[in-house]
């Protein structure tokens, strides 16, 4: 036998079980508990997640394209008049994260793979912390639970769960790395960086960085102290090496991003005449507009402290039993949550058990990771708090580069749930292996005790000492209500006593569950520092109770009932008869208005049709800017003519005032989805040939032309433009005609002909990145019109124009994106080969 082969018999001889045995458990465990959760996907049913039924709806003419064509359309006419696809749906498949995603999830069907990416991601952050793999393994079952990652699951935010998922891992790569690993910890963090990248969620993204940058400030003081800065600057400069990997691996999403969004509402608005709420991104109302509640946050602790999630207090039956049966149909479409959010799916629960161990790991950890972690926790909470805590929401909106360009501060609790769990389980780990550094009598035992369980028994006693049970909102509304006579204030009064009898008991029955399992972790802990429980009966005992005490909360939000037979949830919109009418017309393409819907949150005419409206969170600012100025009021004189007047005679003597919604070519509008839509004959085509231009000088002028003109015969222009017009005088043809004559989302062609030199206004989206122009084949040049649409100068003669939707930023990133997957395989196997030779060396 060579020596090479002697020494690698060696080397499994020296492998025992036991150390090696907790891995494949955990995988089998991991797997066990993700599909037993959502055990219904292996009887062929599917999840029905609201947002992806909306993603369905926006997506669709993109997936019929590229199942007919196997090519990526990259821009869709099927919402708000058309937009790139960058951020509904684009396949990146030379990216190698498309790979090594399905490897971290096993392939597994949806949404089980999520649920085990947040057990695996997690098992690997405590591994790489080198927290023991039996207390890894409980950490991974602590931090997959927090409820709100069932609740996006339920909700449909993919993209946000596996960028969540990945969060861990990233994290645990880079303190691997700055505690000596240099070469594994560079490669780990390319690949994780790269798969949060791939996960194509840049708010948790954003957020991830900020724990990076708290833990750098620590780590770079720390070195500095100990005079160790080349060791923090060696660090530094190979994870940024693995960051550039990072990126070139997904660099043509990235890029793409990049140019698309000073494009969205994140740019801001050109417009100044809404200077109070505008910001270089978005509004501060929009950003602010779901904030965690100061009180609300004791949802950590207690998972029904508002109340819940949105829905009728009828729902609840436990409570309903609590009320005088004569006033159940009077109380119970109430609403059983109580905070100041317009709405939630549910409240952030990390778990009794969790929030026990990680106030007691605070007495436990030392060194710089501990106040990370904290620091990390508090600034999350405080940042959540959005409204209700705006000198710090104003300082970093102002202030904190790209903080303003995402919405939804409550999301800032994400961090908190990383950083509760990693703290808790990194000192759950010290005591693991040394019990001896607690006793009974441990001050750090007792205040966990105090901040867990005191606190849910102090509440349990008295909740109406420390909350009311009324949103803000309620509270005005009665209290106006009450200002009335004597009788009707009665009625009132005792009104607001039954709906609140009912709130208190739906608030005491989770402080007295939330009080039982803090006190069972501490019997637990009690029992094993006493040498009472054996080290693996403690941990197991640990995961059982972590259990019991998560998945019930969760199943609140994510249950069986949740899944419905695959046939139905594989058509999410059901075909109307207004829609059936709709497609019959054969003459598109052309844009519908449901009016029976909001039509800028919906998609479910996107589905079927190219819609006005349509649902997503970065649509183009300028179209926004149309909505706000010139659709929404359009559309309102038509609601208020509907509402006086059945006659639908009154409707179609509109048509021809509706400016935007005309030159938007709107075809059809639908007032009831059972009967036939109102055709538009005013609608303008998807290309016409106008008979003068008028230059403005900024966007407040071009917003308001809109309202002065007739888009049939005239375009306003910015003047940034002009140079397209300088020294044309348009000579109308009458005889001139322009057709569109094939049509592609990425690819529009139209023939016309004309005796004289035409100005043509088309009505589809300007974006200035990608969209290239031919007439003849030869390259032209196109600019904006009316705000939102295409326009260019046609020469006299018969001609064919083309539109081709080709953004450098997809096709050449594409190519960056091959080259460093190659590369990140070739570092991969050499940093492999290199550490093999160097074992059989040694």
């Amino acid at each position: 036998m060579s020596p090479s082969m002697e020494k690698i018999k060696n080397l499994f001889s020296q492998w025992n079980p036991t150390t090696w045995l907790p891995y494949p458990a955990a995988i089998v465990l991991f797997l066990l508990i993700s599909l037993i959760y959502v055990s219904p996907v292996l009887q062929g049913k599917r999840l029905v997640q609201s947002d992806i039924i909306k993603y369905q709806g926006m997506s669709k003419e993109i997936t019929d394209f590229r199942q007919e064509t196997g090519e990526e359309p990259l821009w869709t006419n099927a919402m708000f008049g058309g937009m790139p696809a960058f951020q509904i749906s684009v396949r990146y498949s030379n990216n190698i994260s498309n790979a090594l995603h399905q490897l971290m999830t096993l392939g597994l069907p949806r949404p089980a793979d999520m649920i085990f990416l947040y057990f695996a991601g997690f098992f690997i952050f405590l591994l790489l912390l080198r927290v023991n793999p039996w207390i890894a393994l409980a950490g991974a079952v602590g931090f997959a639970f927090s409820s709100y990652h069932f609740i996006i699951l339920e909700a449909g935010h993919n993209s946000k769960a596996v960028a969540i998922g990945y969060m861990a891992p990233v994290l645990g790569s880079i303190i691997y790395t700055f505690r000596g690993k240099l070469l594994w910890g560079s490669i780990l963090f390319a690949v994780f960086m790269g798969l949060q990248l791939f996960a194509n969620h840049f708010q948790i993204t954003y957020y991830l960085g900020m724990m990076v940058l708290i833990y750098g400030i620590f780590l770079l003081v720390k070195h500095i102290q100990e005079k160790r800065l080349g060791h923090f600057l060696r660090a530094t400069g190979v994870l940024l090496a693995g960051l550039v990997v990072a990126v070139g691996l997904n660099a043509g999403n990235l890029w793409s991003t990049y140019t698309y969004a000073s494009e969205t509402m994140r740019g801001g608005s050109e417009l100044s005449l809404d200077q109070e709420q505008q910001t270089t991104g978005l509004s501060k109302d929009y950003i602010t507009s779901w904030s965690y509640g100061k009180k609300e946050t004791f949802s950590l602790l207690i998972p029904n402290v508002k109340g819940g999630a949105t829905g009728p207090l009828g729902n609840n039956e436990r409570a309903m039993d609590r009320i005088d049966p004569q006033l159940h149909q009077i109380v119970s479409g109430e609403n059983q949550y109580w905070g100041n959010q317009p709405f939630t799916s549910g409240s952030v629960y990390v778990g009794a058990v969790v929030l026990f161990f990680f106030v007691l790991s605070l007495f436990l950890l030392k060194g710089p990771l501990k106040w990370v972690l904290l620091a990390a926790t508090v600034l999350s909470v405080l940042l959540a708090w959005g409204r209700n805590f705006m000198p710090l929401t104003e300082f970093f909106i102002d202030h904190v580069p790209a903080y303003n360009k995402f919405r939804a501060v409550s999301m800032t609790l994400v961090i908190a749930e990383l950083c509760i769990p990693a703290l808790a389980f990194l000192g759950l780990n010290e005591l693991y292996k040394n019990p001896g550094r607690l006793h009974i009598k441990s001050q750090g035992l007792w205040t966990a005790i105090g901040l867990t369980a005191g606190i849910s028994l102090l509440f349990y006693l008295a909740p109406k000492l420390f909350f009311d049970f009324f949103s803000l909102a309620e509270t005005q509304t009665f209290n106006e209500l009450s200002a009335g006579e004597p009788v009707l204030a009665a009625q009132i009064s005792e009104f607001i006593r039954v709906i609140e009898q009912a709130r208190i008991f739906i608030f005491r029955a989770d402080t007295m569950r939330s009080l039982l399992f803090a006190l069972g972790a501490a019997v637990l802990v009690m029992l094993f520092i006493r040498r009472k429980l054996a080290p693996g009966v403690f941990i197991t005992l640990v995961v059982v109770l972590l259990t019991i005490d998560m998945w019930p909360v969760n199943k609140r939000y994510l249950d069986d009932s949740s899944f419905q037979p695959r046939r139905r949830a594989e058509v999410p919109f059901p075909l109307r008869q207004a829609d059936a009418l709709i497609l019959q017309d054969q003459e598109g393409p052309f844009r519908v208005l449901d009016l029976t819907e909001s039509p800028f949150n919906s998609s479910r005419t996107s589905y079927y049709h190219h819609s006005i409206g349509g649902y997503h969170g970065a649509k183009l600012q300028r179209y926004q800017d149309l909505i706000d100025h010139q659709i929404t009021p359009e559309m309102v004189e038509m609601g208020t003519v509907l509402q006086l007047t059945s006659s639908l005679d009154s409707v179609r003597t509109l048509f021809p005032q509706l400016s935007a919604l005309n030159m938007l070519n709107t075809r059809y509008f639908i007032t009831n989805p059972e009967t036939a839509p109102q055709l538009n004959p005013h609608a303008l085509g998807n290309a016409w040939f106008v008979e003068n231009f008028r230059i403005v000088n900024n966007a407040d002028e071009e917003i308001q032309a809109l309202g002065e003109i007739d888009p049939a015969k005239t375009a306003v222009v910015d003047q940034r433009f002009d140079d397209h017009l300088q020294g044309k005088t348009l000579q109308p043809d009458p005889g001139a005609d322009i057709d569109l004559v094939h049509y592609q989302p990425n690819k529009l062609r139209y023939r016309y002909t004309s005796r004289s030199e035409q100005l043509a206004v088309f009505s589809e989206i300007y974006y200035p990145d990608g969209w290239k122009v031919f007439i003849d084949g030869d390259e032209a040049s196109h600019f904006r019109a009316n705000y939102v649409l295409r326009a260019m100068v046609l020469p006299a003669g018969a001609h064919e124009v083309e539109f081709r939707f080709e953004p450098r930023s997809y096709f050449v990133g594409e190519k960056i994106s091959l080259a460093f997957s190659i590369l990140l395989v070739l570092i991969v196997a050499g940093a492999g080969g290199w550490h093999i030779r160097r074992m059989l060396k040694d």
